[in-house]
């Protein structure tokens, strides 16, 4: 690079169609010197005028307002325009309704401008410092935030993960279609008064006192080593449901997410063992067809077994993403 490259001013008047500020020379004349100053002068304060120029936000821009004075700080939208709450928000008193993490990732975008109770217009800043404080709703952090923000910008859909257990489907028995008459009942009824001891209930709730009706209300449980069915799970859930964008996603019917996310700190410990076979247990039966191997990075035996993501934040890494498959091991210790 030469040294008049290296000596030519940044000319911040051109921004706002002024006079072009010379280049600097060597030159010793008062005048020539004055004239410099006054151009310095003038492109420092072109700079200072295009920092405090506010961006003209576009025609189609949504309009809410956030209640702050209670909590959960939810954002209810008075004008909608465009396309951006398609995949946003939900149903409350019969008006959509944004969570922070929504209202602020549009604010950022310069997609929805939100005022508070005084008319005030809110800055991405202070939704920020909404994210930043636990008591916003009690589940938000900016840490999470930090991955909603980044997987929507990927042109993810991204809804906060709710807990679900695979619905077995119910297979109807011979017995349960067929009626029963009321001979039937007659019958059934007269020889449990005749042979009372030989009719006792066979299980804990007395209502069933035949091995048929016990054998009927059996069911077909996957084979799986997270399945633990009297343990009630007290370790965390995932965080995020994350889809592929899609023309043909609702947000009442979302379905089977494509990915599930839990986030964690990148200061903090990982999951043990235990709490990672409880989320592997809340995954038995769901499809993971979307989580394609990296090539040459994953065993073909371990390819089939649950999977979720798990997002790693960092203050100056940004977001990771690991990628954890359950193998089976209940134990390894």
């Amino acid at each position: 690079m030469s040294d008049e490259e290296d000596e030519e001013l940044l000319d911040y008047s051109r921004l706002l169609k002024k006079t072009r500020a010379p280049k600097r020379g060597n030159k010793s004349t008062d005048t020539t010197t004055e004239l410099d100053q006054r151009s310095v002068e003038i492109t420092r304060n072109a700079l200072f005028e295009c920092i405090q120029v506010k961006p003209n936000l576009p025609k189609q821009c949504s309009r809410g307002q956030l209640n702050q004075l209670s909590t959960p700080y939810w954002t209810t939208i008075t004008v909608s325009k465009g396309t951006h709450l398609r995949t946003v928000g939900f149903a409350n008193k019969g008006m959509v309704t944004l969570f922070p993490e929504e209202a602020a990732f549009l604010v950022s975008r310069d997609a929805l401008v939100v005022t508070n109770q005084d008319d005030q217009v809110l800055k991405f800043q202070d939704f920020c410092m909404m994210l930043c404080d636990q008591d916003t709703d009690g589940w938000i952090t900016f840490d999470k935030y930090q991955v909603y923000a980044y997987l929507k910008r990927l042109g993810y859909i991204v809804l906060r993960s709710k807990y679900s257990v695979p619905v077995t489907k119910e297979i109807d028995s011979p017995d349960n279609t067929t009626a029963t008459s009321l001979w039937d009942l007659f019958c059934r009824y007269l020889s449990c008064w005749i042979y009372k001891n030989n009719r006792l209930p066979l299980v804990w709730d007395y209502k069933y006192s035949s091995y048929r009706e016990i054998y009927s209300t059996l069911q077909i449980i996957p084979s799986s080593p997270w399945y633990k069915p009297f343990y009630k799970s007290l370790c965390r859930t995932f965080d995020w449901d994350v889809y592929k964008p899609t023309s043909s996603f609702k947000k009442k019917e979302p379905g089977v997410p494509d990915f599930r996310v839990i986030v964690n700190n990148i200061h903090d410990h990982i999951p043990s063992l235990h709490e990672q076979n409880q989320l592997f247990s809340q995954l038995v039966g769901v499809p993971n067809n979307s989580y394609q191997p990296v090539k040459n990075t994953e065993l073909k035996e371990f390819g089939g077994g649950p999977t979720f993501v798990m997002a790693l934040v960092g203050d100056a890494e940004g977001v990771s993403f690991l990628r954890m498959i359950g193998d089976g091991l209940a134990d390894i210790a």
